[in-house]
Formats: structure tokens, C-alpha cells, sequence
């Protein structure tokens, strides 16, 4: 799976001078009067970690690479997200800061105990910090490592190669970190003070130290476990015999030893496992070590083993000679001799909760980690690349793997919709775009059966089941890559625009946002990514030509990443279409989008910007500055700009349903109002805000996608940039 990390530019500037700074707009506290409820589509990014207590039934901890963490709930047989507002220590997260889980294990020795490692990322800074828990996640304290500024890669590319802390089961004091670029470092004294263990390695840049293993002895009566291995990416494997004061290298007679290790594991009778990976020409292989101190090379043969991309393995703790070896991209191998022989096996995908996962079309299964249940016999547990799994059968040709991802909301939003009369429909990374019909249960529908994804959406004025969709896989071997269309029944069901079916669209047309005008279905201009002028078309994408703009040749936005929308079309207005120039200003159109003339300028050099138009009201433009300011408002299609008092930073804009018939749409926003951080809503047209929530479900990602309901007063839908969906709406009195 494509690395999802989100550039932004860090714009710190002062407050506006025209009354932004002011109290004046301030509204009141609705904040009790919402509930915010995630938009259930279940899955939907990458599982990289699972941890399964040795000693606790049902006491598993699982971590995504960009959206915190989860706990196993048995009672409703779903996850818990575990950082959250409520569960981290105060100022541990704010807007923007909130990012994935590089290590998450529980305390073999005390079920309650756990300790993470996560890279909050305010600005893009990486430096992370080890929390402890001693309540299972439910609530978080910080140790001192903080301390030695030790950066995090939490969707770097070492982030599924086993777990990187690792507790000391006879002590849970005790607790390795080995990271990705600085080394192995140890507390053993709960977290208040940590040693760097200067003879281990660093390491390969970006995997580093990427496994701790400990082996208890059961007859060992000393306070800390005794033996531990370590492995580091390109320098080997290490063992102690003396709970650390020596360590050994003990790989030099493995040739596998100093090439890329991507997992390890201890069976009930000591040998260890390590398995290698083929990346950059190295041999990808699978060993064991033996208490005897002896290598074997268990590497599973051609031809569908050989030097591969093995990634993780399992072993059977109430079966040491039981050993899963798992390859990137979901096809494993099983050996009931500790690796003498092998069986070859693929997959099939089974999800009656959550739909879609069980009707992918997908041929690769982006590994995290396997690991037996101790206390089911034979279940082997799967975190993969849309989420979590589970096996009992390990024998038959194709694996079964049944989804136990309820509760994981871990799409990458890029665009959310709710046209009038219709459901919302919510685009994003990796999976397309998902239709809503009802956001409380797991029966979204997906726009493409395979990797695909979603960046922009946009309804027709005059015929809302009209929506228009931007596209394009970010892997170029994906079939169809590019495959920007339109759906005529609300989202439900997609088709690929003409031009792009037979290969006739402009080599230009990649990526970007697209919008569609009031009043045809056949009037669309997109916007592609590199700086490209927009593109038109009259006939619904059966043609495509490029839009003339006055004195100017380069849209100025490059990056199809990024969460800027500066484009729209006029509710109201036949053929009419805005666009918004980091340097020159907004453009309007009113010829379909032929031609482009420069109208107006609420404010030069924002990349993170929003324009959006009002539905029902011609020419009225919204424009949300992102990370810069604040909120503009035009009633003259861009012509004149007026700011919106009381906002002092708007990252998202959006309008629903207005509260009375006949007035003005309700607006939303996710930003900084008087001061306070939040969701805000206005039933004046921005004249004044109330607040209605802090941070939706605890999070404080970035939300990157806004719109509200056009039919449910008072409800609104929100994308993350890594933590899924979410809606609010009123509580009935």
C-alpha cells in the first residue's frame, strides 16, 4: 500500500487585521447538544502491527499506520480506538497532530500494562514518545523518552516488521525500543529514564533495530529474562545471555544474517525464527536458531518459495514444530516440522459484517502481522492492508481469512458529498469512493472492486443523482489506472468516461478535482494535478479540451495529495465554474468552462485552500484559507470578498441543510474560532458561530473533507486524513 504521509505546508502567519482576532461572531456551546458517530465502512487501511496477550483471553492490541491504535473488545467483537483525546495526556495531541502507532505491546506479565510508541506529527515534525498504560490503553502516561528527540516512522517503510518495544516478561518494567534510525534503547525502570545500548547497530535508514525477542526460561528465577535476540536491519542478529550487560552476533555463519530481517519469533522449545526479505537484491530466505546455538536455513523451496519478500511468521505456542511463514502479498507457507517441509497456500477473503471486504477483487494482501490465538488451538490472526483476519483451517489450498475489522475506520479521506436528496458518498485513498446509503451500518457500497483511489466528487444543481468522480490509482499497474467518471444514480454505481476507455483523453487528465455544472450533466471541468489549466468537456467526458485562462498558463497547484479544492462550479448559474489561483486570484467562468477571466481576490498564496459555492444562491462563493487564516464569503462570484468574524484559521468548509425553509444553507467549518479549536456551524450566514464539537470521536487528525447533509438539518460529514469518517448531527431533545 502506497505511503499515505500528507504534506503540509506550516503557515504561521499573524491574524488578519480586519476584525478576525475580535469576539465579534462568537456563538454558543452546542458542543452537548451533537453526537458524532463514525461513518461505518470498516477497515480500510493498513493493520501494520497485532499484538495477543500470552496470559489474557481476548486481551489484543492491533496498530495502523496512520491512525492510532485499537484494543479488542470480545463483548461487541470489535476494536476500540485507544488514542484519543480522552485516553492521551493533555497537550499529547492537537489539530494536526495525530498520526499512526509504531509499537504496541501489553505486559506479558501484567495484563493491564502496555506501552506505545507513537509519532505525533504537529507540522510534520517526527519525534515521538513511549507511552505506558496501566489500564490497557484506556488512558496513556508519558515516559522520559520524549527526551532524546528519536524520530518515528510510524508509515515508514519499517512499520510492519514486527513489533519494535518489546516487555520483559518477568519484569514489566523492563522494555526495549528498537527504532528505525537510532538504535536499541532500554528502560528498566518503567520509562523514567532510557540508556541507548550502544554495541547494537543502528542499522539500515528506515528499519534500523526492527525486532526484540525475549526467551523465558520458566526455571530462571531471576528478576529479568536472561536471553534476548535483536535483529537489525544489514548487521545482523544479536543475542544476550545476561539480560543484556553482553551482547554477541550471532549471524555470521548464517548467510542470511546481515540481510534484511523482517520478523522473528521464539517457539516453547527456543528456537528461533527470523525471516528475511529480497529487497534490493538480498536474499530473501527463513531461518532457526537453536538453544544448541546451530543455523538452519528453512528456507521453503521453488517453486513458489526461493528468495522472496518474506515478510512475517508465526509460531504455534502450543505447538512448537507448527510454523506460518507469510510472504508480502498474502500467500504463505505452513510447516509442521519447524521447516523441513512446506505447504503452499493462497487466499480467499470471507466478510458477511462488513460487505465490500469480502467481495474484493484484490490478488495481493499487504502483510503486517500474523500471530496464533494461545488460546484457540490453530487460529491464526492476520493484520493486513485493509484490516484484521482470522484462520482455523491452515491446511486447505486457498486459506480462508474471515474479517474481524468492525470498529477500524481507517480510510485517508479525500472528498466527502451529500447532494441534495440523496446519501453521502466519501472518496479516498486506496479504495475509491464508498456510497453511504445508511452511515450506521457496514453496507457502504464501493465504486471499484480493486485498488483504486478516490480524490474528488461533485453533484449536478440541477440533477443531483449526477456525480462526478476523479479517479486515479496511484500504482500505474493497477488496470485502468486512471479511471475518472460519473455516476448517474447517486453514487451507487460508476463509469469510466469515454475519452479514458478508448484513449482518447489528454495525457494531462491525472489526478486533480473536477466539478460539474448547475445545470448539465454534460458540462464538466476537471482540474489535473502538475500545474495543468483545466479541462472541459460538453458531451460528459467524451471529449475533453482545455480551458483558456487570462494571463496565465499554470494552475499553480502541483501536488494531487494535498486537500485543496479551488475548484467549483455555480449552484445556481447554467455553465458557470470558479477558480481559485494562488497568486492571481479567482477566475470564473461563465461559458462552461471554456474561457477563465479574473474577477476578484480574497487572498494571495494559499495552498490549502477551499472554494466552494452555495447551493440555491448564485454567485455566493465560500473560501476556507486551510492551515493559513480564515473564511471568506462573496456574493458577486468572487468579484468582492468580506472575512467572517471570529474565525481564525478554517482547514474545511461546508454547507447543508438551513434551518428554517427558505433561508440560508447552513455552513460548517473545522477550524480555530475565538480562540477555541473545533467544529463550528453558522445559521446567519457566517455572521456568527456555535461550536459543536472539539474533536469528532476524539481524534485530531486533519479533516480533510466537509459537507453537510442537504436534507437533516443540523448534520454534518467530515473526512480524516487517516482515521475514516465521521457525522454529526443534533441530539432529539
Amino acid at each position: 500500500m502506497k505511503l499515505r504521509k500528507m504534506n503540509r505546508t506550516a503557515l504561521i502567519i499573524a491574524v488578519l487585521a480586519c476584525g478576525l482576532s475580535s469576539l465579534s461572531g462568537q456563538g454558543a456551546d452546542l458542543s452537548s447538544t451533537y453526537t458524532w458517530k463514525p461513518m461505518k465502512i470498516g477497515g480500510g487501511g493498513w493493520v501494520t502491527g497485532l499484538d495477543i496477550h500470552p496470559a489474557k483471553k481476548n486481551l489484543m492490541y492491533v496498530r495502523t499506520d496512520v491512525s492510532g491504535a485499537y484494543r479488542w473488545n470480545p463483548a461487541t467483537a470489535s476494536w476500540q480506538q485507544v488514542v484519543t483525546t480522552s485516553s492521551m495526556p493533555a497537550g499529547s495531541l492537537t489539530y494536526g497532530k495525530y498520526s499512526g502507532v509504531e509499537s504496541l505491546v501489553g505486559a506479558p506479565g501484567d495484563p493491564a500494562i502496555a506501552y506505545m510508541a507513537f509519532a505525533g506529527k504537529p507540522y510534520g515534525e517526527a519525534e515521538g514518545q513511549i507511552f505506558k498504560s496501566i489500564n490497557q490503553g484506556g488512558t496513556w502516561t508519558p515516559t522520559q523518552f520524549a527526551r532524546h528527540k528519536i524520530k518515528m516512522e510510524p508509515n515508514g517503510a519499517g512499520r510492519q516488521e514486527g513489533e519494535r518495544l518489546a516487555i520483559d516478561p518477568k519484569n514489566s518494567d523492563v522494555v526495549y525500543y528498537g527504532s528505525m534510525a537510532n538504535g536499541l534503547w532500554r528502560t528498566e525502570d518503567g520509562g523514567a529514564s532510557w540508556s541507548k545500548i550502544e554495541v547494537i547497530p543502528e542499522g539500515a535508514a528506515h528499519h534500523g533495530v526492527n525486532t526484540v525477542v525475549f526467551d523465558p526460561h520458566p526455571a530462571d528465577t531471576a528478576s529479568k529474562t536472561k536471553v534476548l535476540y535483536v535483529s537489525v536491519d544489514q548487521a545482523g542478529i544479536f543475542r544476550t545471555s545476561d539480560a543484556g550487560a553482553t551482547w554477541s552476533k550471532i549471524s555470521g555463519d548464517s548467510p542470511g544474517g546481515d540481510g534484511r530481517p523482517r520478523d522473528a519469533e521464539i517457539s516453547s522449545d527456543h528456537t528461533y525464527f527470523v525471516v528475511h526479505d529480497n529487497e534490493a537484491g538480498a536474499t530473501g530466505s527463513v531461518w532457526k536458531y537453536t538453544a544448541a546455538g546451530v543455523w538452519t536455513d528453512i528456507t521453503p523451496p521453488l517453486p513458489h518459495g526461493g528468495s522472496q519478500s518474506y515478510w512475517d511468521l508465526a509460531v504455534d505456542p502450543a505447538n512448537p514444530r507448527h510454523v506460518v511463514v507469510m510472504r508480502n502479498g498474502g500467500k504463505c507457507f505452513v510447516s509442521q516440522d519447524q521447516g523441513a517441509t512446506w505447504s503452499y497456500h493462497t487466499f480467499r477473503l470471507k466478510s458477511p459484517n462488513i460487505h465490500w471486504q469480502g467481495k474484493q477483487t484484490n490478488h495481493f494482501l499487504s502483510t503486517g502481522e500474523i500471530a496464533f490465538d494461545p488460546f484457540e488451538p490453530g487460529k491464526l490472526w492476520f493484520a493486513e492492508g485493509f484490516g484484521v483476519w482470522w484462520a482455523t483451517n491452515l491446511t486447505t489450498p486457498e486459506i480462508e481469512w474471515n474479517s474481524a475489522s468492525e470498529g477500524i475506520e481507517e480510510m485517508c479521506g479525500n472528498d466527502v458529498i451529500a447532494p441534495p436528496g440523496g446519501r453521502p458518498v466519501a472518496a479516498m485513498w486506496d479504495l475509491g469512493a464508498f456510497y453511504c446509503n445508511d452511515p450506521d451500518t457496514y453496507t457502504a457500497q464501493k465504486s471499484h472492486p480493486g485498488f483504486m483511489s478516490g480524490w474528488a466528487l461533485d453533484w449536478c444543481a440541477s440533477n443531483p443523482t449526477f456525480i462526478a468522480g476523479v479517479f486515479r490509482s496511484h500504482l500505474d499497474f493497477v488496470q485502468k489506472a486512471n479511471s475518472s467518471g460519473y455516476s448517474t444514480d447517486g453514487g451507487r454505481t460508476w463509469s469510466r468516461f469515454a475519452s479514458l476507455e478508448n484513449g482518447t483523453a489528454p495525457k494531462d487528465l491525472e489526478y486533480g478535482i473536477i466539478a460539474v455544472s448547475a445545470d448539465s450533466t454534460e458540462n464538466i471541468v476537471w482540474s489535473p494535478a502538475h500545474r495543468k489549466l483545466p479541462y472541459y468537456t460538453t458531451d460528459r467526458g467524451v471529449t475533453w479540451r482545455q480551458s483558456a485562462f487570462e494571463e496565465t498558463t499554470t494552475t499553480g497547484f502541483n501536488s494531487h495529495p494535498m486537500p485543496q479544492k479551488p475548484l467549483c462550479a455555480d449552484r445556481v448559474l447554467p455553465g458557470t465554474f470558479y477558480f481559485y489561483h494562488p497568486q492571481d486570484g479567482v477566475f470564473r467562468s461563465t461559458d462552461g468552462g471554456a474561457h477563465f477571466a479574473r474577477t476578484g481576490n480574497p487572498v494571495s498564496n494559499r495552498w490549502n485552500s477551499i472554494l466552494k459555492s452555495t447551493p440555491g444562491h448564485a454567485g455566493h462563493l465560500w473560501f476556507a484559507e486551510g492551515i493559513g487564516a480564515g473564511l471568506w464569503h462573496s456574493t458577486d462570484g468572487g468579484h468582492t470578498w468580506t472575512p467572517a468574524a471570529g474565525l481564525q484559521q478554517v482547514f474545511n468548509v461546508g454547507l447543508g441543510k438551513a434551518q428554517k425553509e427558505g433561508g440560508y444553507p447552513t455552513l460548517f467549518v473545522a477550524g480555530i474560532a475565538n480562540g477555541q479549536t473545533g467544529i463550528f456551524r453558522s445559521i446567519d450566514e457566517g455572521k456568527t458561530w456555535d461550536q459543536i464539537c472539539a474533536y469528532p470521536l476524539g481524534i485530531t487528525d486533519w479533516i480533510d473533507a466537509m459537507d453537510g447533509d442537504k436534507e437533516i438539518f443540523g448534520r454534518v460529514y467530515i473526512g480524516f486524513a487517516g482515521a475514516g469518517f465521521a457525522y454529526g448531527e443534533e441530539v432529539a431533545p
